[in-house]
């Protein structure tokens, strides 16, 4: 009987494991997923040579990620602008909130095209 109830317990610990796994590879993939949207991002400002509210707007919606700029945000030719993109994950077990993922990358204007 004791076993039994043994047996019970642990697989309740291992499903919880388990779940804290899957928890940790979705939120790679989201870091991933984020990485290589900000390849583009940074592709389309530097191509454009600088951001504007349309831009902005459109690579908001596009890549489904909240756009903010943290740094010289009115950037000329050569100029580095640094911003941030994110997106909202709700994990698993992890927590009982959602995460709010960010990363920050940069952009040099005028370097593509």
């Amino acid at each position: 009987m004791s076993s039994k109830l043994g047996l019970i317990l642990s697989m309740m610990f291992v499903i919880m494991f388990f779940l804290f796994g899957v928890d940790l590879i979705c939120i790679q993939y989201v870091y991933s997923d984020l990485d290589a949207k900000s390849i583009s991002i940074s592709y389309l400002i530097s191509q454009n040579g600088g951001l504007s509210s349309a831009l902005i707007d459109d690579i908001e919606n596009t890549y489904s990620v909240t756009f903010s700029c943290k740094g010289n945000c009115n950037p000329s030719f050569g100029d580095i602008l640094t911003f941030e993109i994110s997106t909202i994950y709700s994990p698993l077990i992890i927590s009982n909130t959602n995460m709010d993922i960010r990363i920050s990358r940069t952009a040099m204007i005028g370097f593509y095209g």
